[in-house]
Formats: C-alpha cells, sequence, structure tokens
C-alpha cells in the first residue's frame, strides 16, 4: 500500500482557493494589418462553427479557410478557447453599447415595464449565444463571472450595471419604490446572477418565452411599489 506523504499539502489544504481562470488573447492586435488579420480569423472561426459546429473548429482547419499561417493565429490566440472568449467579448461589448442606446431611443410611449423586458432579453440572448459558440467555455467562463461579481477574483466590469443604471434614468418618473440605490442594485443583480444561474442550472430557460417576462414582472413590480 503507498502511503500518502505526510508534509506534502495541497493549496485547498492551505485555505487558498484555485480559480481557472478561461482562455484569453495573447494579446491585442494593434497595427491596421494585424487588425484585419485578427478579424479575418474571428469571422472564419464564427463561419466554420455556425455551418458545422464547435467541434469542427481547430488551427489547421482555421487557417485553412482563412488563409491565414496557423503561427500568426497561435500571436494572438494560444488555443482556439480563446479565440472564442474573443468573439464572445466582442459579441458582448456590441450588445451592450446597442442595449444602451436601445433604452434611451425607446420611444415616449414606452413603459418601464417595455424597457425592463429590453434588457432582459438581450442579457438572456447574450448567454444563449455563448452556449451555442461553446458550452464548456460557456459554463467555465459564466463560473468565472461569478467569481467576479462575489468580488473573489479582479476581472472586468460587468456589463449589465449600465443597462441597470440606464433603466432607472430612462424611466424615473414610473419609479416609485424609496430607496432607489438598493432598487437598482436589485436590478443590477438580477441581470447578472440570476440569468447566470438559468444559464447554469436551467439553460433551457434562455430561450424560453416566458422567461424574460416572469422576469421583467418581478422587477417592475418592485420598482412601481411606493410602499417599499
Amino acid at each position: 500500500m503507498i502511503k500518502p506523504t505526510p508534509n506534502k499539502k495541497s493549496a485547498a489544504d492551505d485555505g487558498v482557493l484555485q480559480v481557472e481562470i478561461p482562455a484569453q488573447p495573447r494579446k491585442e492586435p494593434r497595427q491596421a494589418r494585424s487588425i484585419a488579420l485578427v478579424s479575418a480569423v474571428k469571422q472564419t472561426a464564427l463561419q466554420i462553427i455556425d455551418s458545422e459546429g464547435r467541434e469542427a473548429l481547430n488551427a489547421v482547419r482555421l487557417s485553412e479557410d482563412s488563409g491565414v499561417a496557423i503561427s500568426s493565429i497561435y500571436e494572438y490566440f494560444p488555443t482556439m478557447e480563446a479565440l472564442i472568449a474573443a468573439i464572445f467579448d466582442d459579441y458582448r461589448t456590441e450588445a451592450h453599447a446597442e442595449l444602451f442606446a436601445s433604452i434611451i431611443a425607446l420611444p415616449p410611449e414606452a413603459t418601464l415595464y417595455d424597457g425592463i423586458l429590453l434588457a432582459l432579453r438581450v442579457v438572456l440572448a447574450s448567454h444563449y449565444k455563448k452556449t451555442l459558440l461553446d458550452p464548456v467555455f460557456s459554463v467555465r467562463s459564466t463560473h468565472y463571472d461569478e467569481l467576479v461579481r462575489l468580488d473573489v477574483v479582479k476581472a472586468k466590469q460587468l456589463w449589465p450595471a449600465t443597462a441597470s443604471s440606464a433603466l432607472m434614468k430612462r424611466f424615473a418618473n414610473e419609479i416609485s419604490v424609496k430607496n432607489r440605490e438598493k432598487a437598482e442594485f436589485l436590478v443590477y443583480q438580477t441581470m447578472s446572477a440570476l440569468t447566470r444561474a438559468i444559464l447554469l442550472e436551467k439553460p433551457a430557460y434562455l430561450t424560453d418565452a416566458d422567461t424574460p417576462r416572469l422576469m421583467a414582472r418581478m422587477l417592475h413590480g418592485m420598482l412601481i411599489d411606493s410602499s417599499i
């Protein structure tokens, strides 16, 4: 029988939290030629995933379809997961900007409920998009995002924050809850934490038509309640 070495301790034994950081691009392109190269790699990767699925994406296939040398691909993306992460970051940034602009641009007759529903649909759609790109990466990166939300690790700003602020400003005249700071915090946490919980535990709910409506009613009811 082999006995464990008594002096050998793991990080967990010492109370150290080990966090697996999702793969990230090796560096950002700076020159116009490099930017065009990275853009071509991303677009080709998306085409491969959209037509054949994530399992079809590999460095050899990506190089053949994009015309970019494998060495040049690895210069920016050490793994295919790092490429997936970069693609999703682009999508999330675009969705964030579009959401903020859409909330501000809602017609005068739009209601607070309309704004909340719009925001939730965009957030849920962004999570669903991530599952389509790479289911394994989706779970790993979502776990990491939760650690960021809980302030266990530091990372980029969580994007729903601006959406919740925009909602509170755009529909300030409809909001009756007494403590607006607390209300905005709850809106933000619902958009971030609850939507991630759906991805991790009930991913089928991401595309159910009633999911954003149920969540919107919950948040709307809180925001218009003048008794709390």
